[in-house]
């Protein structure tokens, strides 16, 4: 079970391969000094990449494989001052009512087991998803146009009962949670910042629609931490990790999105493009996708046979 803060509480663009097999930590059920271990080594990971001030997409290998130590059995390399501020983080989420779970946690999602570097630890709050749902991404600067089809389309999708899973960023991420809402279905906000800061700022009372609704908010980043830049792309992997396929909208060639598309990619995931009507300077990224082979869509049912019904919800 997750640690409990609070008492109450066809032909479109896809790699010729299958899903990974899922990644299996060294113990089946992690205790609680194994999480506050995968925390630390969570913590460490992450510290690596931001010292080194590099892209974070350069520390997986070919066709995404980590180059980070999976599990808890890292020989030590982890500094003991780690060990330290894993026990200090796990004080203040309980102090602010974050819960968090740990890869080999009987409720941790098993489809992000499925990513070539699933994230060791989760921050959350809300309900976390059971099964896959549809992520869903565009540009943060969308027409009024392109704006209201994706919430329409997520709307549409929420009332055939699947997830949608965004990253509640400007533009077309909020469209999509606020799709969803309307539809009175659940989404999944993955953020790029700890839980007790919501980025955008004007978005609070989205996540707080988000968790009302049954939804969820989760992080890989502790509570605390900031906005940076590089946290955006590396949670990007998350969202498509808890998801069957990825529903692209606007957006240029070089973009958060692009690198959604481009891990989705990786990971085996279908792609395919929202016919949003007219893109202005976001239509780079879709014409390409489409001329790659991706399948273009305007409706939930487009999507659905797009994705396969066997891919969704399993």
């Amino acid at each position: 079970m997750p640690i409990p803060f609070l008492p109450d509480a066809g032909a479109g663009v896809k790699e010729d391969r299958k899903l990974r097999k899922p990644f299996v930590p060294s113990q089946t059920t992690a205790g609680p000094s194994d999480i506050a271990g995968l925390l630390a080594l969570s913590l460490w990971r992450l510290d690596r990449i931001a010292l080194s001030g590099r892209d974070p997409l350069a520390f997986s290998g070919e066709k995404g494989e980590s180059r980070f130590p999976l599990s808890s059995g890292h020989g030590g390399v982890v500094p003991d001052s780690f060990g330290e501020m894993a026990l200090r983080v796990l004080d203040k989420a309980k102090e602010q009512g974050i819960m968090m779970i740990a890869i080999g946690e009987p409720d941790y999602p098993e489809i992000l087991t499925r990513l070539s570097d699933p994230p060791l630890v989760l921050f959350f709050q809300g309900v976390l998803p059971i099964r896959p749902g549809i992520a869903m991404a565009g540009t943060r600067r969308p027409t009024v146009e392109a704006r209201r089809g994706f919430e329409n389309l997520a709307r549409n999708l929420a009332v055939f009962g699947l997830p949608i899973v965004s990253g509640l960023a400007a533009g077309l991420d909020g469209a999509a949670h606020r799709g969803a809402l309307s539809g009175k279905g659940t989404t999944v906000a993955v953020v790029g910042t700890g839980l007790d800061i919501v980025y955008p700022s004007y978005h609070r009372d989205l996540a707080v629609s988000i968790l009302s609704g049954g939804g969820a908010i989760v992080s890989e980043f502790s509570p605390g931490s900031p906005p940076e830049g590089w946290h955006f792309p590396f949670r990007n992997r998350i969202i498509v990790g808890l998801s069957a396929g990825l529903v692209a909208g606007p957006h240029r060639r070089a973009s958060g999105t692009s690198i959604t598309v481009r891990r989705a990619l990786e990971e085996g995931r279908e792609v395919v493009v929202y016919d949003g009507g007219a893109w202005k300077d976001t239509g780079e990224g879709p014409q390409i996708l489409l001329e790659q082979g991706a399948k273009k869509v305007s409706s939930a049912e487009d999507v659905i046979l797009a994705l396969g019904e066997s891919e969704i919800g399993r």
